[in-house]
Parts: C-alpha cells; structure tokens; sequence
C-alpha cells in the first residue's frame, strides 16, 4: 500500500503521520510532499527516514491514498493530479466541501459515504466537526431543529506561525498592549479574545461561521436546520470550545441525552470535571460538559463541548476515513 502525505511538514501534517503509524498498517509506504521550503526535510514515518519532496506535477506518482493538509489552493491545484493516478483523496481545506458530489465526512458519522466511484473525500471543518460528533446522536434521539453555536477557536487553527505568534506575545507579558500590531492576528491575541474568526463575507458573518451553517446541514442530512453561529479566536494553542443551544421536535431528558453521548464512540460527557481546552489536547475524543435543559423550552438542550482541533478535527478524522478505506475498499 502506498500513501502520500501532503502538508506533511504542517502542524496537522506531523499530527497525520503519528497517526497513520497506529492506524494503518505497518507495511505500507509513503511519499511526504511539502512545499519547496520544506522540500528536503526528513522525517521518519515507522521508523523509517522520507525525505520530503517539493508538491510539483512531475514528482506525484500512483498512491492507493493521499492525505492532503497544505492548503485550499493546492488542493484545487493538486487533487486532480492524485485521482487522475487512481488514488482517494482525502482532502483537509474547504476547497471541496460543498460540492454537491464530494462526500463530507466524519467518521462516526456518515464513513459509509465513501465509495470507489466519491474518491475525492473532504474533512470537515475543525469547529464543525467536533460539534456534529455531539449532535448526531441527539438528532437520532430528539430531531434536531436549531442551534445557536458560540466557538472559542485555538490559535492552531491558523497554523503554525500563528502558535509562534502566541508565544511571542506571552513573553511580552505586560508589557503586551492593545495597540501591539506585531502578532499573526490584527489584535493581539495573548490575554485576549479577538471576536471574530476567520474572514468577513459580505453578509457579515465570517466564512469560519458559514462553515457551521453549510457544512452541519451536509453532514447532518438537515437542509432546514436552522443555524445562528459565532465564532471567536482565543489565546489558547490547541482546543476548540463550542457553546451550543440545540432546539429539537421532541422533548429532551438531560439525563437521558448524556447517556446517549456516553453510548456513542468519540465522545465523552463530564459530569464531575469541566473540560477545557486543556483536558482535550491530545484526546481523540470529543468532551461535553454543563448539559442543562432550555429555560424556556423543554426542547432545548444547552451544552458545553470541546475537541482537540488538529486531531478530530483534522488529523484523526483523515486518518480513519483511509483506514475504513484500507479497510472496505
């Protein structure tokens, strides 16, 4: 078996690599693409030295999968080149995700999207896809309508120059003002909450709220569902928190719904500790806190939950979708 790695010098790209050697089987071979920067670096995959190779059309040869994480631009430049050779693309940007026949899939969730003929895949968005994990087993039980979801979104979200940003302004510590314009972010980010994620569209929500309102009601199967989001950008490395009040046909049991969370695989709900950013680095699961009924509504669910962004939200969640491929294929 043969896998390419693209993005692979990235903060996800590394994470993708770790995750491959427990996942995939151990015999399999990979190729790990980067840009020219990066070309040359080596890395050891199983043990094994790969030197990275500059992501140019006359080094892509035939892979039976390819984990792409280096960007919408080359994704749209580059996939075509990697399914033209015969291999599923498994794709982290946004450049695909909302084409009709393009699977968006969380595994959990909706895996059995996947087939021979849909071998251009897409990862959902990071903050979206914690979030589903949580609701699709409520929508099972209670019908899911609305949700109103507030996103604390962690600096890697942005990458890895936007976590050296956040560390250089640590150092400052007070000496870090708000007028500081030397960080990744407009504002400075250290100490602080900047209310906005993402860029603004022209309806005046972000395009990382937008991702919540389209991309939920693919991976859900709702095309009503109706969406109101928020998105905010913490100083916080590695963790996305989402606030989120659901809305349901049918009347909810907090006690009922946790066990529902408690019974589905890659989630945890904590009754006894918060979870925070902090507990969910480096958890392959998603963790749910502050589960109460609606004050005005018995249809209502409000709840805390929290997911490590570069694995569920982006690494693992690639990696078990080429394992259930290795797997069915």
């Amino acid at each position: 078996m043969k896998i390419a790695i693209v993005g692979a010098t990235g903060l996800v790209g590394r994470e993708i690599i770790r995750i491959c050697e427990e996942l995939l089987p151990h015999e399999a071979t990979y190729t790990l693409f980067a840009s020219s920067n990066s070309a040359g670096t080596k890395l050891k995959v199983n043990e094994k030295v790969c030197e990275v190779k500059e992501l140019k059309e006359e080094n892509i040869e035939t892979y039976d999968i390819s984990l792409f994480s280096a960007g919408g631009e080359r994704s749209k430049k580059f996939a075509k080149s990697f399914l033209n050779k015969g291999s599923y693309v498994v794709d982290n940007s946004s450049a695909f995700r909302m084409e009709e026949e393009v699977p968006l899939v969380v595994y959990g969730i909706n895996e059995d999207k996947i087939s021979k003929e849909t071998k251009l895949i897409s990862n959902p968005n990071c903050t979206t896809m914690g979030l589903v994990m949580v609701l699709k087993p409520l929508h099972e039980k209670y019908k899911l309508e609305k949700i109103v979801p507030t996103a604390y979104q962690a600096v890697s979200g942005s990458g890895r120059a936007a976590v050296e940003s956040l560390k250089n302004e640590e150092k400052l510590g007070e000496e870090l003002k708000p007028n500081y314009r030397d960080g990744f972010y407009t504002r400075p980010i250290s100490r602080n909450v900047i209310p906005l994620a993402g860029n603004l569209t022209e309806n005046g929500y972000s395009d990382e709220e937008m991702k919540f309102v389209n991309e939920s009601r693919k991976i859900l199967d709702i095309k009503s569902l109706i969406v109101e989001p928020s998105n905010a950008r913490v100083g916080v490395e590695t963790g996305h928190g989402v606030f989120c009040s659901a809305t349901f046909q049918k009347e909810v049991d907090v006690k009922e719904a946790i066990d529902v969370l408690n019974s589905f695989n890659g989630v945890q709900y904590w009754e006894e500790t918060l979870p925070t950013p902090l507990d969910a680095e480096g958890s392959n699961d998603v963790l749910v806190g502050r589960m109460r009924k609606g004050l005005s509504s018995n249809k209502i669910l409000n709840f805390w939950s929290v997911s490590d962004n570069l694995l569920k939200g982006a690494a693992l969640n690639a990696v078990q979708i080429a394992s259930y491929i290795v797997q069915n294929d």
